[in-house]
């Protein structure tokens, strides 16, 4: 594989699930209010990604066709595109992370939903749908779902800082 496939294969790696939920628990512990702001915003869009998944159960491109050894569920919406999108989108805003290091936060969730693309286990319609999903998502109810997640905030917050 060549330098530019081993960059993409292990890139989309920020894109996955884990690594996601280790930087929201990270954040909740930098600045635990705006770390429940983007936790919340990215947990809600991972919670809508595997509905609209299981609901329409789209089959991924044929296996022969891979650029990587094993990809686990459905292929619409792509989880890599939706929640990466909602995760650094939230963390530029919420954070309020200056220039240019915040043109990173916004442009990588479009690098990850091609890096898809590339190791071809996705189709085009499942990356532009998970962006899609997700810029509906922040721009009508993003603001909603944070005021409506409120109401756990103290219980979280105890939880998180059982030892004090």
């Amino acid at each position: 594989m060549n330098i530019l496939g081993l960059f993409i294969r292990y890139g989309t790696w920020a894109g996955n699930m884990p690594p996601q939920f280790v930087i929201c628990a990270v954040l909740l512990f930098i600045d635990f209010p705006t770390g429940y702001k983007v936790g919340s915003v990215w947990f809600y869009g991972y919670l809508i990604n595997l509905l609209i998944k299981n609901t329409y159960r789209k089959e991924r491109p044929p296996k022969s066709g891979w650029r990587v050894a094993h990809v686990n569920g459905f292929s619409f919406p792509s989880g890599h595109s939706l929640t990466s999108l909602l995760l650094y989108w939230s963390i530029a805003k919420y954070f309020a992370v200056p220039f240019p290091w915040a043109g990173v936060l916004y442009a990588l969730p479009f690098f990850l939903g091609l890096s898809r693309l590339y190791l071809r286990v996705h189709f085009p319609v499942d990356v532009m749908g998970g962006w899609t999903i997700a810029i509906l998502y922040i721009f009508f109810f993003g603001e909603k779902v944070l005021a409506w997640n409120m109401q756990f905030y103290d219980i979280f917050y105890k939880i998180c800082h059982f030892w004090q």
